[in-house]
């Protein structure tokens, strides 16, 4: 007699299990105290040898402090909710993992500040040491200084500009122009680079004394070039003031 009755679909959470445990820094042990889950009944969930009851999911997101739809797959973001409770749940408890990471992981004091200060620092972190293919331990403590006392200078900078923008007087034009700015300082002609140049070639363990001439005589150029517009600039500027004048 063929059998009507469907089989319902396994549930699968180990691979789930394995992501949280590693970036939350748990072992099973913590998660069975935790959750009150019989071990060996945790062990065939971890190991997808087991489907687990709707009450062990719901004990386990509530755990990991994420929902069921992630726990059993039908979501792949770990929090997925935005209201005003959710932000301050996220703050502190991004907050915290933060510390606790910089400060008892890799013994870097994170500045003082809120959440807020705290996530942005972490976030800061990430997109320098990121883009350049570096973490923490690749710094000296020197580097490691300077980097921490950028990042809060630019949370000051960020702070700032929230500020600004909620003046009644704000112009959308003024923090245009602050971007400018920094993007002139970084690329312009009133570059910092350039100034790197020289720093380099003072160093006579770097490059061949045939390539020191070569990059100097086209930073030479570089600034004569720069050095003419600001004379031109300069005459015109005079010219007009003597037109004005008579």
């Amino acid at each position: 007699m063929e059998n009507s009755m469907k089989m319902k679909p396994k549930i699968s959470i180990g691979d789930k299990l394995q992501h949280l445990l590693s970036i939350n820094g748990f072992d099973t042990s913590t998660i069975i105290r935790g959750t009150n889950i019989n071990e060996s009944t945790f062990q065939g969930y971890l190991n997808n040898g087991k489907s687990p009851t709707l009450e062990d999911i719901v004990k386990l997101a509530s755990f990991f402090n994420t929902s069921i739809e992630y726990m059993i797959g039908t979501s792949d973001f770990l929090l997925d909710t935005w209201d005003y409770d959710f932000i301050e749940e996220f703050l502190q408890f991004s907050s915290r993992k933060i510390r606790e990471h910089f400060e008892h992981r890799q013994n870097i004091k994170v500045p003082d500040g809120d959440e807020v200060d705290t996530i942005l620092f972490g976030i800061l972190t990430y997109i320098a040491l990121s883009r350049s293919g570096r973490s923490f331990e690749d710094l000296s403590d020197d580097e490691i200084s300077i980097k921490r006392e950028s990042f809060v200078e630019i949370i000051s900078i960020l702070h700032s500009c929230v500020t600004m923008s909620n003046q009644d007087c704000f112009d959308i034009k003024e923090l245009k122009s602050l971007n400018r700015n920094i993007t002139d300082y970084l690329f312009g002609d009133f570059s910092f680079v350039n100034e790197r140049i020289l720093n380099g070639l003072e160093d006579k363990l770097g490059k061949s004394d045939v390539n020191k001439i070569l990059l100097l005589k086209d930073y030479i150029n570089q600034n004569i070039r720069r050095s003419e517009r600001a004379l031109k600039i300069i005459n015109d500027l005079f010219e007009n003031e003597w037109e004005l004048g008579r």
